[in-house]
């Protein structure tokens, strides 16, 4: 199986399982844990999804974790702004807790995908092609 495939197979398979907790869960949740579920849970997961979905993209800038972590808070300030300015934005409530649980997801999908997929998975960081690095150079050395 091609690392990449293989990759983007378990990338697209954990956004979509988190794309179907987001329907079950739901604003009726009861469930245990209804607090947590109901307000952060998905603030945390979503992020994580998004971290691991930029590692897809094949261009080296956005492959950077420095850069996915800071495209996602940013993302996740620019929700949490237009809530407080009540102009809702993926949401209606603002809530300062919010950025937190972004920024944990952030650290759990970089954690994922540099700490504890390439122990699992021994391919998962084998070299990829690099389409280019955002400056306008190609990845193949030129």
């Amino acid at each position: 199986m091609d690392r990449r495939f293989s990759r983007r197979a378990i990338v697209t398979l954990i956004a979509l399982a988190v794309g179907m907790l987001h329907f079950v869960t739901g604003e009726g949740y009861q469930g245990p844990y209804p607090v947590f579920v109901n307000g952060y849970m998905i603030d945390i997961l979503l992020p994580m999804c998004m971290v691991l979905l930029l590692g897809l993209v094949q261009v080296k800038l956005v492959q950077a974790p420095v850069f996915r972590a800071a495209a996602v808070i940013v993302v996740g300030c620019v929700v949490e702004a237009s809530q407080y300015l009540g102009y809702p934005l993926f949401g209606s409530t603002f809530d300062p807790l919010d950025v937190l649980a972004y920024a944990g997801g952030v650290m759990v999908g970089l954690f994922l995908d540099l700490s504890l997929f390439p122990r699992l998975l021994p391919r998962w960081n084998d070299t990829v092609e690099i389409v280019g690095d955002g400056a306008g150079h190609e990845g193949n050395g030129t």
